[in-house]
């Protein structure tokens, strides 16, 4: 250990004489700005600057600041290479580091600053007298002021650095290798008898010169002498992980992403083995709008093959929450953009960061033509570690993808945790190969490198250390530098080559992590949904409007939606873990969306209108009787005022056998269903009777049509529970498995009343006062339902707090099924294993259900994503309230819709119900008379969209199997339909389906089987 200490410092003594200062600062002036005026700023003559002294303090969150300097260098920096070191008060804090910067030089784009780069080449062979002018965008995040800004300029002596490194890296190699390892004392006796070679006394460059170039010679045979043993190999390639937005705004990622491919680029001249990978599409996009010269030299380096294309998605998006034709879209996009930007087809799914991976994902990844899916992140489990890192993933429909785990990770950890953006050392190329716990299947790894989060990427200092374990170093696995893509076509060619040596992970990919994610942030959830909803309505509209009245499809405005949809997707603001000022933004985008698309509606609608009169819209692919609704009052004997808890109010009417997919006139039902009863204890129709105790909770609810109670007696259903919401660590990330420990008491409604008595439904209407907050429900039971619906607005101010609604049902089952994306998956709802236990809380989509054969309940939501199952006890997780990184979280109103369903078992009517919850029947002013060229016959199967082709005018449709069987329908086409073929989620590779005489298509669906069909013809439908 004394040998390593003295070995470590003469090593730091050499460190600083690779750069050495020339004692020249640059005169700098500075002045504040923003990005949108960056054109302004370039061009300025900064007249009117502030010069910038020691003391100057400046700096605050969401600030943007220029300055600008001019240099001429001095006869000593003649023939050298001369860079420029920022000083700052650089800080780094959870993927921030403040200030961070991006450099102009003579006019040109140079590289990105931040604690991690602090230092920017300005000549590689100074000439003396030769005159520089410096400009440096500075972005600031935190609420941390800076105190002063400085560039100072130095000589980079390159021999010193290639020296130090040559001894740095078998250095840390060494201190990890076993004590009586002859490797290790093998690199340092060399290490050392470089080092005495090194003549430190200052005052004569060359003699310290030529003693550096002797000990690079004494230090080679570390790397030229054969290792003891056979080495794995470690293919590395550069990255760097950007949050979209966290800890800051969307607009600060648009810098950040400039920052970091700077340097990127940058560190390409000096290392032409460098290469670097980057993945996400909407920063690349933003990257060409606000640097078109730096994009430009991307487009370069991508044909040069140094800087690598890969990963197929739009953005990093969160997959559990996003719905399941988001993620097609997320697919599409960023496969189009990709190919008509950069020539390149990406292949993989990159989700490094994301919380949890969907059992939809490998349909959808085959469906794509996508081979194969990274992630490191289930690394971060609480309780489990996956058995497994290279291994088939099995989706719920049976489909299985290549899936890899990165293993990063220092060599010396004790955790099971590994990294996606390691500050690169041999500890981790060792760390990498210790941690993978498949040794004996692979000998070939993989590990991405860079500082990541807040971006950054690689610095030279891993660059260097890459060199030298290319070069070979006792005790280290073997390092390849090279591209990503390589080692994957490797790694899938031997795994399809011998599928039986894998194992297969059946199911979801849950992270044991995070689980908070599924709630915080309500607002945006809500809004995710209701987007979604939207854009499927426009689509199909937009399809109509363009086939019955000529009207163009509108793809730019459509698009542009299905953009804010994405952005606002991304992992780090659909769960609700990023600061404030990210959900300001989101709540702008979504009401820019919102407002865009009831004009848009608006105009299909006015394109699509024949007449007077009223009609209802059906956007569900099956024929529909129930209560359409309006917001405008109407003239119907039928109609019904509905309350809502917000002290809204609507207004309903019965209908009749609404036709599917588009317009019907109004069917009043022949026989009208008797209206329910209601008391201030009870709601009662000919299927259900549900009883209410003087707290609101519910004490009985009984099936008439199983003749048969729900709940176990004694038990509350719907009681809101409020828990202590205080985890460990990551706030609005987690919650953890000790939420219970301290419930809190709702107590008895300070108020209760009847406020609708039929005919159509009945309700009550309960409040309850907690603290600080409002709750108010309405409590309803339409005439001929089988489900009592639980209408809720919430004005909350509570912090660190945790509402659900829960309902102990009197079922025997072990598990519960959940809806994803394109079907449902089976969880225990009892705690046998660890595996078990550690899923106490998990995501869905619409609708979860617990139920025996023949009898069940679901629970149904219009915006929720997160609920547990605990023995026949089934909860919904209604809201949070975190407090990091944003203290004001889940503050104020909100307004959300479940409904309790008692069904048969059947859990096709299940989804149908959840469909139908979150797609009313509507009510439109006019007359209208179109329809789709094609019509659904059979059970079982959904369509999710309905759109115009990207390509031409084609229509898209695509349906799934919602009932885990295989089963065959019949497409009913149009006429004017004359030719459909099968096509994937990209809509190519088309299989042409034969139609019958009749106009008919036979289509048999596996279980949970995605379809997408291409339809052509012409003339309206």
């Amino acid at each position: 250990m004394k040998r390593l200490k003295k070995l470590d410092n003469l090593l730091a003594r050499l460190r600083e004489r690779i750069f050495t200062p020339l004692s020249i600062n640059v005169p700098l002036v500075y002045a504040p700005g923003s990005a949108a005026n960056r054109p302004a700023m370039v061009a300025s003559d900064r007249a009117g600057w502030t010069a910038v002294s020691r003391d100057l303090i400046w700096g605050e969150p969401d600030g943007y600041y220029w300055f600008g300097g001019k240099v001429t260098l001095p006869p000593e920096a003649e023939g050298k290479r001369i860079v420029v070191r920022v000083e700052a008060a650089f800080g780094s804090v959870m993927g921030r580091s403040d200030p961070q910067c991006l450099v102009r030089v003579n006019g040109a784009i140079r590289q990105g600053v931040d604690g991690n780069h602090r230092e920017f080449l300005l000549t590689a062979e100074g000439k003396g007298a030769e005159a520089f002018d410096i400009l440096i965008e500075a972005g600031t995040i935190e609420d941390r002021r800076q105190l002063g800004f400085a560039c100072a300029l130095y000589t980079h002596y390159l021999e010193v650095d290639d020296l130090y490194y040559d001894l740095r890296a078998p250095l840390d190699v060494a201190r990890l290798l076993a004590e009586d390892d002859p490797r290790r004392h093998f690199i340092m006796n060399h290490v050392e008898k470089a080092l005495d070679l090194v003549d430190l006394r200052p005052g004569d460059e060359a003699r310290f010169l030529r003693s550096v170039a002797a000990a690079r010679l004494a230090a080679q045979p570390i790397y030229g002498t054969p290792d003891f043993e056979a080495k794995p190999t470690i293919t590395v390639t550069g990255h760097t992980h950007i949050d979209v937005a966290w800890l800051w705004r969307v607009r600060e990622t648009r810098q950040k992403m400039a920052r970091s491919m700077a340097t990127a680029l940058a560190l390409m001249q000096d290392f032409p083995d460098y290469r670097f990978m980057y993945n996400q599409c909407v920063l690349l996009d933003y990257l060409s709008e606000d640097y078109p010269e730096l994009f430009q030299r991307i487009e370069a380096e991508v044909k040069t093959g140094r800087f690598e294309i890969e990963g197929a998605l739009w953005l990093e998006p969160d997959v559990n929450i996003a719905g399941g034709e988001a993620l097609v879209r997320h697919i599409l996009y960023g496969v189009e953009y990709h190919e008509k930007t950069f020539g390149i087809r990406p292949r993989m799914v990159w989700l490094p960061d994301t919380f949890g991976y969907s059992a939809s994902l490998p349909q959808l990844m085959e469906k794509s033509g996508l081979d194969s899916f990274v992630t490191h992140k289930l690394s971060w489990n609480d309780t489990n570690r996956m058995p497994d890192e290279t291994l088939f993933w099995q989706g719920i429909d049976g489909t299985k993808v290549p899936a890899y785990f990165l293993t990063t990770q220092p060599y010396d950890s004790k955790s099971i945790g590994t990294t996606y953006c390691p500050d690169l050392k041999p500890s981790h190329v060792m760390g990498t190969w210790r941690r993978h716990g498949q040794q004996e299947l692979n000998t070939e790894l993989f590990l991405v490198y860079g500082h990541g989060d807040g971006g950054g990427g690689p610095t030279r200092e891993m660059l260097q250390n890459i060199r030298r374990m290319e070069r070979g170093i006792p005790g280290c696995p073997k390092v390849e530098h090279a591209p990503m893509r390589p080692f994957f076509e490797r790694l899938i060619e031997r795994m399809k080559a011998n599928p039986e040596n894998y194992p297969v992970w059946v199911g979801e990919l849950y992270a044991e992590f995070h689980r908070g994610t599924l709630t915080s942030v309500a607002k945006n959830k809500r809004n995710n949904r209701l987007a979604e909803i939207a854009l499927r309505e426009i689509e199909m509209l937009a399809v109509l409007a363009q086939r019955q009245a000529g009207h163009d499809y509108p793809s730019r405005q459509i698009r542009a939606l299905w953009d804010i949809v994405m952005l606002n997707q991304f992992h780090d603001i659909l769960p609700g873990s990023s600061i404030g000022a990210v959900y300001d933004d989101s709540d702008r985008d979504y009401a820019e969306f919102f407002e865009t698309a009831a004009r848009l509606t608006a105009e299909l609608f006015d394109a699509l209108r024949t007449g007077e009169g009223l009609s209802v819209l059906n956007t569900l692919p099956r024929t529909r009787s129930g209560l359409a609704f309006t917001t405008q009052d109407i003239n119907s004997a039928s109609r019904q005022v509905i309350h809502r808890a917000d002290g809204a109010a609507e207004f309903a009417i019965p209908v009749c056998n609404a036709a599917p997919l588009g317009f019907s006139s109004i069917q009043a039902s022949p026989e009208q269903s008797p209206a329910p009863v209601v008391t201030l204890s009870s709601l009662e129709n000919p299927n259900l009777v549900v009883r209410f105790n003087e707290t609101g909770g519910i004490t009985s609810i009984f099936d008439r049509l199983a003749d048969r109670e729900l709940l176990p007696s004694g038990a509350i259903a719907n009681q809101l529970q409020i828990f202590r919401d205080m985890p460990v660590q990551f706030d609005a990330w987690d919650i953890d498995a000790d939420f219970e420990d301290q419930p809190y008491e709702l107590g008895a409604p300070v108020d209760c009343r009847i406020v609708e008595q039929g005919p159509l439904r009945s309700a009550l209407r309960f409040e309850w006062a907690y603290e600080n907050s409002r709750i108010v429900q309405i409590v309803s039971l339409e005439a001929d339902a089988r489900q009592v619906e639980f209408d809720t607005y919430i004005d909350w101010h509570e912090h660190n707090t945790l509402l659900k609604a829960a309902f102990p049902l009197a079922l025997n089952s072990a598990t519960v099924e959940a809806e994803i994306q394109f079907g449902h998956v089976s969880r225990a709802s009892h705690r046998n294993t660890s595996w078990d236990r550690a899923r106490f809380e998990c995501s869905m989509q619409r609708w979860v259900s617990m139920q025996e054969p023949g009898f069940g309940a679901a629970l149904l939501n219009d915006s929720k994503y997160g609920y547990d199952a605990k023995g026949n006890m089934l909860r919904l997780t209604l809201l949070r309230s975190p407090t990091y990184p944003w203290e004001q979280a889940d503050q104020g109103q909100h307004r959300f819709r479940y409904a309790l369903m008692l069904h048969g078992g059947d859990l096709v009517a299940v989804h149908e119900a959840a469909e139908e919850f979150n797609n009313p029947l509507r009510i439109v002013s006019g007359h209208f008379a179109a329809a789709l060229p094609f019509a659904v016959e059979g059970e079982g199967v959904a369509v999710e969209a309905v759109k115009r082709a990207e390509s031409d005018d084609s229509l898209i449709v695509r349906l799934w199997e919602t009932g885990a069987r295989q089963r065959t329908i019949a497409l009913r086409l149009h006429s004017a339909i004359e030719t459909i073929e099968a096509v994937d989620l990209l809509e190519r590779n088309p299989q042409p389906l034969q139609i019958s005489p009749d106009g008919d298509v036979a289509l048999t669906l596996k279980p949970f089987e995605i379809v997408t069909l291409k339809l052509t013809g012409t003339g309206k439908s």
